[in-house]
């Protein structure tokens, strides 16, 4: 177990967001992109189900994108201890209260601010798919968070199974991860494996065993110590499972 003042403890997208503000313009620009691929649609979403159209959502969340290059956000990261789930929603919440005082003053565009393309992302068609019964803003934002530490971790999972040459197995066996529909029986699934249920069962358990372990290190780049990553995994399982 890695120890809260580890050196080695990894904190790789709180790195990105130093990249955007203090890095060159290429490194800026590159960790501006992945930023952005990774979080624009939890704070799309938000804004969307906090109750904005669609352009004003897309507006809060390029203008979020920008401030993450302002004086104003660098300072926040400087004095920021903690998760970047809460820093992120945090930095949200105060773009929203702006907006909705009509004092947001940047808009699309920017030197060094990513401009997104919405209609590339499909980001009304992806919104229409959540739960209506999901009204809180905040919950949402949780929501998509969570199931984008699922896929990245699958991901990573399917990248693990190529290298071994056994991707088809990999296919047959992700309806039992927490993003399939786990609809096959598993003495259906041996059978189409080709091999006996109890051997299934104990290639299901080694899957979700490095699954999980995945899933840690997706949180490890999020936060600032291994005790946050326990917070955060709590956490995590809570949405989940709410």
């Amino acid at each position: 177990m890695l120890s809260p003042a580890s050196p080695d403890f990894p904190s790789t997208r709180w790195t990105l967001i130093r990249k955007v503000q203090t890095g060159s313009e290429k490194e800026s620009a590159l960790a501006l992109e992945q930023l952005c691929r990774s979080y624009w649609y939890p704070i799309y979403a938000y804004a969307r189900r906090y109750g904005f159209g669609t352009e004003d959502a897309e507006d809060i969340t390029q203008v979020f994108f920008q401030n993450l290059v302002s004086n104003e956000s660098l300072q926040a990261v400087t004095e920021e201890k903690g998760k970047l789930r809460s820093f992120m929603l945090a930095m949200l919440k105060r773009i929203v209260s702006k907006h909705l005082r009509h004092d947001a003053a940047k808009k699309r565009g920017g030197s060094r601010a990513a401009t997104l393309s919405f209609e590339e992302l499909d980001a009304e068609a992806r919104y229409a798919s959540e739960p209506a019964d999901t009204h809180d803003p905040d919950n949402l934002f949780d929501r998509v968070w969570a199931r984008d530490v699922l896929a990245k971790a699958e991901a990573q999972l399917r990248a693990d199974y190529a290298k071994a040459d056994n991707t088809q197995t990999f296919e047959q066996l992700r309806e039992f991860l927490p993003l399939g529909d786990n609809a096959t029986p598993y003495a259906e699934a041996a059978k189409n494996l080709g091999i006996n249920e109890a051997t299934l069962r104990l290639q299901i358990h080694r899957m979700r065993k490095r699954y999980a372990k995945l899933i840690e290190g997706v949180i490890a780049e999020t936060v600032n110590d291994a005790a946050e990553q326990k917070a955060e995994l709590e956490h995590l399982m809570q949405v989940i499972g709410g």
